[in-house]
């Protein structure tokens, strides 16, 4: 019975995000409200106003975005981010920014139901569901980059090109923590409590792009 769910749990959890309307180079709106949040748990709201002054998006702190917005904007925080709070503390915000948005999907995009049935598969089989899923919409958060995935010897790799937080940067660190910790948000949920995402090769450092190994 489960195997027989699993087949058709890949359309059931796509469902739970409306189909793309948008032209590539938007991405959802938790990419900032969730990144405000953030500052403000670490930082204070003050911080969170003089990133947003600086990034010229103080509007977004009086009226949330609730459609998609511009991917300039995001690469915008996050690049007056990391000025301000210097790379490696604006990694720890942007990670609580990614569990935020990791725990807002799993509330409001994928229903209760397809999470009951892919905590009950076995992880390598529910890595496999989710993850396809989560492809068919990447559009919502990689805008203009592009998502792959395969399959790891020790569970999977994904793969952003072209990833907007990482673009024209230059790093001796990785710059995804963003997406590193969304993808291990709804893993952890999803597949294993074990599940760990770590990014091992960044476009910001060199690499041809980003890549997030996987492990339950």
């Amino acid at each position: 019975m489960i195997a027989r769910a699993a087949g058709g749990l890949v359309g059931s959890v796509a469902a739970a995000a409306p189909v793309q309307t948008k032209p590539s180079g938007h991405i959802g709106p938790n990419a900032v409200t969730r990144l405000a949040e953030a500052v403000d748990e670490l930082h204070g709201h003050a911080a969170t106003r003089a990133l947003f002054v600086m990034a010229g998006l103080e509007g977004y702190l009086d009226q949330a975005p609730v459609d998609m917005v511009d991917e300039a904007e995001v690469i915008a925080l996050h690049r007056f981010g990391r000025a301000q709070f210097g790379t490696e503390a604006f990694a720890g915000i942007a990670r609580m920014a990614g569990e935020l948005t990791g725990r807002y999907v799993l509330q409001h995009r994928i229903p209760h139901v397809a999470q009951a049935i892919l905590r009950r598969l076995p992880a390598f089989l529910a890595a496999r569901v989710l993850v396809r899923a989560i492809a068919a919409h990447a559009w919502t958060f990689v805008g203009s980059g592009a998502f792959a995935f395969t399959p790891h010897r020790h569970g999977m790799l994904l793969t952003i090109n072209d990833s907007p937080l990482a673009r024209d940067e230059r790093s001796p660190l990785p710059l995804c923590n963003f997406y590193s910790a969304t993808f291990e948000t709804i893993f952890r949920r999803l597949v294993s409590r074990r599940a760990t995402v770590i990014e091992v090769s960044c476009a910001a450092t060199g690499a041809r792009a980003c890549r997030f190994e996987v492990r339950y």
